[in-house]
């Protein structure tokens, strides 16, 4: 079988390719993702509705792992991502934000945990406000 790190490693490739059925197929069905804003709570239907929205509104996505550690089951990654913002993006109420075609770069850390049959059990993400306040801007260009 293969090490939390070994299983948590792949599953980040997966997310560098952008390959959602290998993120989707990584994770528990009962996976918890925890992040901004507020370490609000999202389950892993919600959470791959969301990353495959943000994959369809921002090009150009590149994620790049420059640190790693883990710890028993615990796994830390420490990247830097960028992508561009260069397509609607909904919002639940049916409006949408009109994309801006700014880039934007973070330098972002996911803690993950790797349950005892191998997949992702819980996902804690920090990312800054840069793409938060990339898409305010355009939010408030397109009011």
């Amino acid at each position: 079988m293969k090490t939390p790190l070994e299983i948590a490693t792949a599953w980040m490739e997966a997310a560098a390719r952008c390959d959602i059925e290998a993120i989707a197929a990584g994770m528990a069905d009962d996976c918890r993702r925890f992040g901004e804003p507020s370490w609000m709570v999202i389950a892993k239907p919600d959470y791959i509705a969301a990353y495959r929205q943000y994959l369809m509104s921002f090009s150009d996505y590149r994620l790049e792992i420059v640190n790693v550690m883990a710890s028993g089951r615990t796994v830390v990654f420490e990247m830097i991502e960028s992508a561009r913002f260069s397509s609607p993006y909904p919002l639940s109420d049916g409006n949408a934000i009109q994309p801006n075609g700014k880039s934007y770069t973070d330098h972002v850390c996911t803690w993950i945990e790797v349950d005892s049959a191998g997949l992702i059990a819980e996902i804690r993400a920090y990312i800054p406000s840069t793409r938060g306040a990339l898409m305010a801007d355009a939010m408030g260009a397109s009011a």
